[in-house]
């Protein structure tokens, strides 16, 4: 993946002499796949890693790749929305992301099914970039206790109002640290399903939690 040279911002991608009217034409071709999936300047939407690589390509070292493009690729200044999932970002690619000085602050962050695992997670909750993330998707990372209590004791990611671990395995521990968040006291919606929360203590505790008060809509089997 190579480095466009001087790109700074959209004006200058899509306006500049040569290229007045073909905007991707001094892209390569996984940055052309990148630029063509940001929706009004404020989406990225990334849903396929068949955009970059071929079913059995879908290696770490693709979703390292794709980070280290997402966090130096100036078109993405502007963007609010970040929705990348099935790509294999790893703990490797989420600690490349969080190292970026192009990316902004976004309020609605997806990661689903990226094996991001307890790593990973611990570094998205320590990472300034996301503290403006109001709305988080992690299902299918394989978070266990050790990734649920770096969420909940998070000194960054204060203003989430959903929160959706879909498919990880947190567990009852995982749970109750979640219950007992001073961090997760705004939240609204909460999604614990198939995370093998088996006890009724767990269960009752993330109903009555004094910590979640705002809680509208709890999902936990």
């Amino acid at each position: 993946m190579k480095r466009v040279e001087k790109l700074k911002n959209w004006e200058e991608l899509c306006n500049d002499g040569e290229q007045y009217g073909d905007p991707t034409s001094n892209l390569t071709q996984d940055q052309k796949a990148i630029f063509e999936n940001i929706k009004d300047q404020k989406v990225l939407k990334l849903q396929d890693a068949y955009l970059f690589v071929k079913r059995d390509e879908v290696t770490r070292a693709h979703g390292i790749n794709l980070a280290t493009l997402i966090s130096d690729f100036e078109p993405l200044s502007s963007i609010q929305t970040i929705i990348i999932t099935h790509n294999n970002l790893g703990p490797e690619g989420i600690k490349i992301i969080a190292k970026s000085n192009s990316l902004p602050k976004v309020d609605y962050l997806h990661l689903g099914s990226n094996n991001l695992g307890d790593e990973g997670i611990e570094t998205l909750a320590s990472c300034d970039l996301f503290s403006e993330v109001k709305t988080l998707n992690l299902e299918q990372n394989g978070i266990t206790e050790r990734g649920a209590k770096a969420l909940a004791s998070s000194p960054t990611l204060t203003q989430l109002t959903s929160l959706n671990l879909v498919d990880n395995r947190i567990g009852d521990e995982g749970a109750l640290a979640i219950a007992n968040s001073d961090t997760l006291s705004n939240l609204i919606y909460l999604h614990l399903g198939g995370n093998r929360i088996k006890s009724e203590k767990a269960k009752l505790a993330l109903r009555e939690s004094k910590k979640l008060t705002h809680l509208k809509t709890l999902k936990v089997f």
